[in-house]
């Protein structure tokens, strides 16, 4: 199923979007400069003051990297002769690897790889944002619905489908999120004009960084 046909019901479900202008908190330490001597494999020593975030940062990208920190700053050093602007340069190099794996995580969790995920998966599969709505269904979800509730129309599904589960979806993503790796096992109901039907279903956050939204793979009825 194509991305456009797996989002039928974008109608009644539109991306939640969540605030993003909030400042993350910073504590004081994280901002206090601190310095360190830096010694390189060539023996030479450097005085380097930074904030404590741009050392964790560099910490990051040091251990990722598979060497140490004072290799790093080495490396760094031999991009400029002009000694006096190395810190200048780790800030930016600290800045810019964060600013990368923020862009290869966003590309990882796309709306695109979740309907991939969705439409992947051999049982019935769907995508709830946090005010209830299907936002992403698969063909076995469909092929469901069809057998046990004689859908006959697709344009069905955007007028007269309820779809709820037995808990909370605040709840429920608040759970998750603090215990990650887990899942949550709950029950499920739909209901089509006068026929309504139950079954179990298991959910856990959609991998998405887009919105909070559960992604549920049906799991019997």
């Amino acid at each position: 199923m194509a991305l456009d046909d797996a989002v039928p019901v974008t109608d009644m479900a539109p991306p939640i979007v969540e605030s993003r202008s909030a400042l993350p908190r910073i504590a004081a330490e994280e901002v206090e400069p601190h310095f360190k001597a830096v010694g390189g494999r060539t023996g030479e020593r450097r005085g380097i003051r930074l904030e404590r975030i741009y050392w964790d940062g560099l910490s990051h990208i040091a251990a990722g990297s598979g060497v140490s920190t004072a290799d790093l700053v080495e490396s760094a050093a031999s991009q400029i002769p002009d000694s006096t602007n190395l810190a200048s340069l780790l800030r930016a190099i600290s800045f810019k690897w964060a600013l990368c794996r923020i862009e290869l995580l966003e590309a990882k969790a796309s709306m695109a790889n979740l309907n991939a995920i969705v439409q992947a998966s051999p049982s019935p599969t769907l995508v709830l944002t946090r005010d209830r709505k299907i936002f992403l269904f698969n063909d076995p979800f469909l092929a469901m619905l069809r057998s046990r509730l004689a859908l006959n129309d697709r344009s069905q599904l955007k007028k007269g489908l309820r779809f709820l589960i037995d808990i909370q979806i605040d709840d429920a993503l608040r759970t998750l999120n603090a215990n990650e790796g887990t899942i949550i096992k709950t029950g499920f109901s739909i209901g089509l004009n006068l026929q309504t039907m139950r079954g179990k279903i298991n959910v856990a956050p959609a991998p998405t960084h887009e919105d909070s939204m559960l992604i549920g793979y049906v799991s019997g009825f």
